[in-house]
């Protein structure tokens, strides 16, 4: 009955990742890039749903819209911005840029759609169970030692960055 909503938002999520990623190659105000960025990832997380893994999808929101974008926003305003009278260097091959991408994506967008594959749904929790279990088990030092090393950074960035005011 709705086999059109499946498309319909996998044609509305691509727009987003490409028209968003495009937007934030070619703007030059850091603030807007980065919140097209985040428009990225959002969009990226709507792939990961579409796929039926709604584990990745949150982890997508939580990780690179939510922390990514904000330690990236926090280091634009952090950052002394000045006046530059010089474009970046991939904004002047534009065509270029155009015609190589044209050459990679038709080839892979015909590849792409001559796909037929019968799609299995996922049981209630999806892909948690799985991913929980190898996460907390054979993967838990690793996991503890990435969040001890993340906090340290954290800790660092802070100690760099704050101003000496008096």
């Amino acid at each position: 009955m709705f086999d059109f909503l499946e498309p319909f938002f996998f044609a509305v999520f691509s727009l987003g990742i490409i028209g968003a990623g495009v937007c934030v190659v070619m703007l030059r105000r850091i603030t807007a890039q980065a919140l097209l960025m985040a428009l990225t990832f959002a969009s990226m997380a709507g792939m990961f749903l579409l796929l039926g893994a709604e584990t990745i999808a949150l982890f997508q929101v939580l990780i690179y819209v939510g922390a990514i974008t904000i330690l990236i926003l926090f280091g634009v305003m952090f950052t002394k911005q000045d006046d530059r009278g010089y474009a970046l260097f991939f904004q002047k091959q534009t065509p270029w840029a155009a015609a190589f991408t044209l050459v990679i994506a038709v080839p892979v967008v015909f590849l792409a759609f001559s796909f037929k594959d019968a799609i299995t749904p996922s049981g209630k929790g999806g892909d948690l169970i799985p991913l929980a279990g190898s996460l907390f088990t054979d993967y838990a030092f690793p996991f503890e030692i990435a969040s001890v090393l993340l906090l340290a950074a954290l800790v660092g960035a802070i100690v760099l960055v704050k101003r000496d005011e008096q």
